[in-house]
């Protein structure tokens, strides 16, 4: 028989997991249209990485982050990446954090990126971030891989790998997703970040 107090302990469980906080925004470009396949990536030092992707109306979400101050991240093909700092309660809807992305100065598909069609290779980036929600990791992985066979120049693709296989607990595959990183943008804190962490770890 459960004592009264290990009764309540199993009452208030629920109730601290559903209300957990929930952060929702819209990614647009310059002209206010929605970007579909944009990726928002929460970050907290403190807290594993979360990862989102916009829909067609350019709107993304996060359910059940922990209350603190989070970096969000929002990046698309063609456009500048931004970020916002935000701190989240643990409970109920947060303000929205909206994005609106400034295009990219070398955002003609020019070199490498000649004969990208940008809007199939958003698609298959929202796919691919699906994956990842839904727990499929290894598929999210697979899908990833899939781009950056296609399009090898698309170094940003091995960040959200490192963190797949972080979540995998494979950190020797991680390390080498963070070190493609930093081949192509070698001041790429973020990926330093990551290996600092994973070095101590």
């Amino acid at each position: 028989m459960l004592r009264p107090w290990a009764v309540m302990l199993l009452l208030l469980v629920p109730a601290t997991v559903s209300a957990q906080g929930r952060i929702t925004g819209v990614v647009k470009d310059a002209e206010g249209h929605p970007i579909k396949g944009a990726t928002v990536t929460a970050e907290n030092p403190n807290i594993g990485p979360s990862t989102a992707s916009s829909d067609a109306k350019g709107r993304y979400g996060f359910l059940g982050l922990r209350g603190g101050t989070w970096t969000l991240t929002a990046q698309a093909p063609g456009f500048v990446t931004e970020k916002r700092q935000v701190t989240t309660r643990t409970m109920g809807q947060n303000p929205p954090v909206d994005f609106q992305l400034q295009p990219s100065p070398d955002a003609a598909p020019v070199g490498p990126m000649a004969g990208v069609d940008m809007k199939t290779l958003q698609d298959q980036l929202d796919r691919a971030a699906q994956l990842e929600q839904a727990g499929k990791i290894d598929e999210a992985i697979a899908a990833y891989r899939g781009i950056l066979d296609r399009l090898p120049v698309l170094t940003s693709v091995h960040l959200q790998l490192g963190i797949l296989f972080e979540r995998k607990h494979d950190n020797a595959s991680a390390t080498a997703e963070y070190q493609a990183v930093l081949k192509g943008d070698p001041a790429n804190t973020k990926a330093r970040a990551a290996l600092d962490r994973l070095a101590r770890q």
